[in-house]
């Protein structure tokens, strides 16, 4: 099997980092990636923002897990009460994709870029998981009040459309859960 398929395979969502930072050349060549994603006529609507600082990961964090905490759905407010749970699994690194809603199609563009993003890092033994609480919160009043507080600013008129946390696994990969193989239609 090539590499890029093997890389593919191997991808799974970590949920146990280790504290150990993600160095600068490996997230360079993740953000090299993510600009590298295909994106609708070309117009690469997106915004990286990388945050690797602590404390401001701390105050989103506590941020989104109050949002889960007040969450009209059941199932947040539940996995949010846990002892010990964390909405980012404390991940030394976040990226989040924001993009211009004008774009023809900014939030297939950003998650496109996401994905890349996601098998760059596990090609270079980095760990990696989506994390829809950013956008959640962002959607919010209080959210979007909150980013402006903390000094989590967008480009002018962008809005977050994809957000993952990066750092090395503290765990080896799981093996792959089944997958469904009755999803696909082959129309010869």
């Amino acid at each position: 099997m090539n590499e890029t398929l093997s890389t593919i395979l191997k991808r799974r969502s970590v949920r146990a980092f280790r504290p150990d930072p993600v160095g600068q050349t490996e997230l360079d060549l993740m953000l090299e990636a993510g600009r590298y994603a295909p994106s609708a006529m070309n117009q690469q609507p997106w915004h990286f923002t990388a945050i690797r600082n602590p404390e401001l990961l701390q105050k989103l964090e506590e941020n989104c897990k109050s949002a889960f905490l007040e969450s009209n759905i059941e199932a947040l407010r539940e996995i949010a009460k846990q002892e010990g749970f964390s909405v980012f699994y404390n991940a030394p690194l976040m990226v989040i994709i924001s993009g211009d809603p004008g774009a023809i199609a900014a939030q297939y563009d950003c998650t496109l870029a996401m994905e890349n993003l996601m098998l760059a890092a596990t090609s270079l033994g980095i760990g990696s998981c989506w994390t829809h609480a950013v956008m959640m919160f962002h959607a919010t009043e209080k959210g979007k009040a909150i980013f402006r507080e903390i000094g989590l600013d967008f480009p002018e008129g962008h809005q977050p459309y994809a957000a993952a946390v990066f750092g090395y696994p503290a765990e080896p990969y799981p093996e792959a859960p089944p997958k469904n193989a009755e999803c696909v239609t082959i129309m010869d």
